[in-house]
Order: structure tokens, then C-alpha cells, then sequence
């Protein structure tokens, strides 16, 4: 495992190298943070009226344009990325990243801002030699991808049950936009610390997401259940959880646009153009996925969300999590129903597939990122650290394990 995550490391670099060499490089340079004041407006990826010129510190123009990439510097690190939309008024500054994050944070508190824009691409003999560089590393890169896919990672994130399209993880993106939340979205926010609302607003976007790729989830598993003849029984509990996973998406949305303080909602999820309908073409293949993608990764949420609901004291994020945790501990459970169905069908070669697929189980979970300073302050809003992940990954890979030997002995 430790060797195929080191493996995982080289092929990032290979992509990174090959497209660092056959588009050109990064430019970043620093600016004022007053002067994001001049950003407001901006939309769909691009600034008002086209791009915009601002100062650095020392006073030197630099542009910002459709194609940059803002860096904020606050006090529990930096933010930023390429911005979806930016608003700025009453000494505030809003924004909401192409990867989910919203910001919410005062002008006056941000440390240091920076843009980095692409530089102008290299031309004549060099950039010939280096686009030919950069194509065997491309095509190096290809090759190390496809073998590099033929088994799980070492390690993973996890937010309910996991939508993969072509064996990535994928979740759409956070916009601007309304539709996914529940009344009382809107809910007062102000007399929190900036740098908490601005934290929990990235923290809940992110668990929307996850929530919000959840459906699909579902959707395509009762798919797989139908394919291979399963009652009706398993198939409506399929149905009902991808209805549970909407429900917990506007939940965490609602969330995310009260601490954001404007609405976010999920944009379109095109890789599901390309995605197959059925993700299990086997008894084997289903029990497989039905004990990673849901006996153990749902069981760790669900346990991490009933201790979090434990520690919680804010009522929005206690009544969030009470339907989180409730409805993950069933869905866990309808996992283990549609492994159990499976052996029933499928024997003995089910029952080694499981103890193979419990092999390849990751053995770490990349657990939602919670700044030290801000640790007590989340906790009491339902987002616990990386050390209850990881007990209860181990609590729960323990359970599933002594499960899975149960049924391997027939």
C-alpha cells in the first residue's frame, strides 16, 4: 500500500512537469488588499467589464483576468484559487472559488493578497525541444495513470458515499447560485469571529458537495441492484438513501450560504455525461463496493458525525448533524443488507471477493482540514480533527474486519 501511495505522488508529477512544460509557466506577483475592492462584481470568472488593473504594494500595476488566480493571506492561512464570484462592500469581501470554497472575511483582515496569471508561452527552437519533452512526459504520465488506477489508494476522503466516475471521486463544483436550501438558510451569522464564519462556510460547502455527489451515488447503486436481480426491497432502500443524501445537501448548502453570507449551491456535474449507469456488472463486484463505499466509509462517517453531534453546542450545526447521523448509520446498514444478499447469491466466490476487496481498504482517510487555532470553535459547530477520523477509521475497519471473517467462514 505505502508503495502504491508513493507511486500515486510520482504520476501527479509527471502531469504537473508535462503541462508546466508545454503550457508555459505561472507569473504571481503581490497587490494591496484595498485593492480588491476594484474586483466586485465579478462573475462567471471574470472580472467586470474585463480585466482589471490593480497595484501592488509598492504601488506597480499587475491585471487580473479571467485566467488569474487570487491568494488571500488570513490569520488561519491562505485561501484563494481561481474565483467563480467576488463581491465587495461595506469592507467586506465575498468570494466563492472554482473548487468550493467560500470566503467571507473583513478587508481590513486580510494580511497579504497576491494574483498569479499565466505568463506568456515560450516560442521558437527551445519551445520546440521543450513541447517535444513535454509530450513523452505526457504520454509517460498516460501510461503510469492507467496502471496506477487498477487499485484503491492508500488513502481517502470521505462525506457519505463516494460518486466515482472512471475511478475518480468527483463532486460538482460551488457556485453563486439558489435552489438547495431550506428556509431558514438565511439564519444570523454576524456575531461570529470572521475568520470561524469564513472557516465554517468552507467546511460546510465542502460537505455539501460530498453530500450533493451522494445522489448520483445512490441512484447509479439501485441501478447495479436492478441489473443483477435484487428484491424490491434493497432497491427502494437505495432510492431512499439518495433521497436522504438530498436532504443532507440542502442541509449543509443552507449552512454554507449563512456563514458565506450569499447563496451556495452546487454547479453542473458534466463528468456524469461520460459515466456508466451501473457501476457493478457482478455479484462479487457490488459486495465489493457495497463493504469500502459503504460498510466502512459510511460507517466512519456516521461515526464521526454521532461524536461530532456529542461534542457540538451551536443548535443550526446539532440539528444538521442529528439528521446526518442518523440517516449514514442507515445507510451504512443497507450496505451490509446488500452484502449479505450478495453472499446469499453468490457463495463462496462473494466471500472471497470480500476478503480480497478488505485487503485493498484504505488505510487512512484524508479527514476535512481544521485550523489549530480555530479547533475548539469548530468543534462546538460539529467539525472535529483529523485525530477522530482516524479512530474511527480504526474503530470502524475493526468491525467490518471481524464481520467480513463471520461471513467468510461461511
Amino acid at each position: 500500500m505505502a508503495n502504491h501511495l508513493g507511486a500515486m505522488g510520482q504520476r501527479r508529477w509527471f502531469w504537473v512537469l508535462a503541462l508546466v512544460v508545454v503550457s508555459g509557466c505561472y507569473v504571481t506577483a503581490p497587490i494591496k488588499p484595498s485593492e480588491l475592492a476594484l474586483l466586485d462584481c465579478y462573475h462567471d470568472g471574470e472580472p467586470k467589464g474585463g480585466t482589471v488593473s490593480v497595484l501592488s504594494p509598492d504601488n506597480k500595476p499587475t491585471e487580473i483576468a479571467g485566467d488569474s488566480q487570487i491568494f488571500l493571506d488570513l490569520s488561519d492561512g491562505t485561501h484563494g484559487g481561481t474565483f467563480r464570484t467576488i463581491q465587495v462592500h461595506d469592507g467586506l469581501f465575498y468570494g466563492v472559488t472554482d473548487n468550493g470554497q467560500a470566503l467571507q472575511v473583513p478587508l481590513g483582515s486580510i494580511q497579504a493578497a497576491r494574483v498569479k496569471e499565466p505568463n506568456r508561452p515560450l516560442r521558437g527552437p527551445l519551445y520546440l525541444v521543450l513541447t517535444v519533452a513535454g509530450g513523452l512526459l505526457l504520454l509517460t504520465g498516460v501510461a503510469f495513470y492507467e496502471f496506477s488506477h487498477q487499485n484503491c489508494g492508500d488513502s481517502m476522503c470521505v462525506g457519505g458515499r463516494a460518486l466515482r466516475v472512471a475511478r475518480e471521486t468527483v463532486t460538482a463544483r460551488a457556485i453563486d447560485a439558489e435552489g438547495w436550501r431550506v428556509d431558514d438558510s438565511l439564519a444570523e451569522t454576524a456575531s461570529l469571529p470572521s475568520d470561524l464564519r469564513g472557516a465554517l462556510a468552507r467546511l460546510w460547502t465542502q460537505s455539501a458537495r460530498d453530500e450533493h455527489a451522494s445522489v448520483p451515488a445512490f441512484s447509479r447503486l439501485s441501478l447495479s441492484l436492478v441489473a443483477l436481480g435484487a428484491p424490491a426491497w434493497l432497491v427502494a432502500a437505495a432510492h431512499r438513501a439518495a433521497l436522504d443524501e438530498i436532504e443532507h445537501a440542502r442541509l449543509a448548502f443552507s449552512l454554507a450560504s449563512a456563514y458565506a453570507g450569499m447563496p451556495v449551491g452546487p454547479g453542473p456535474l458534466p463528468e456524469l455525461q461520460r459515466a456508466t449507469a451501473v457501476t457493478a456488472t457482478s455479484l462479487v463486484e457490488l459486495s465489493a463496493e457495497s463493504l469500502i463505499d459503504g460498510c466502512l466509509l459510511e460507517g466512519v462517517a456516521a461515526e464521526v458525525v454521532r461524536r461530532a453531534l456529542i461534542r457540538a453546542r451551536d443548535p443550526r450545526a446539532r440539528a444538521a448533524l442529528a439528521v446526518i447521523a442518523r440517516d449514514e448509520a442507515s445507510h451504512a446498514a443497507l450496505a451490509w443488507d446488500v452484502v449479505h444478499w450478495c453472499c446469499q447469491r453468490g457463495g463462496d466466490p462473494v466471500r472471497r471477493g470480500l476478503t480480497a476487496a478488505l485487503e485493498k481498504a484504505p488505510s487512512s482517510i484524508a479527514s476535512p482540514s481544521v485550523p489549530d487555532a480555530l479547533a475548539a470553535a469548530l468543534a462546538d459547530h460539529g467539525w472535529l480533527g483529523a485525530d477522530v477520523w482516524g479512530d474511527a477509521l480504526a474503530d470502524t475497519a475493526a468491525v467490518v474486519a471481524a464481520r467480513v471473517g463471520v461471513l467468510a467462514a461461511g
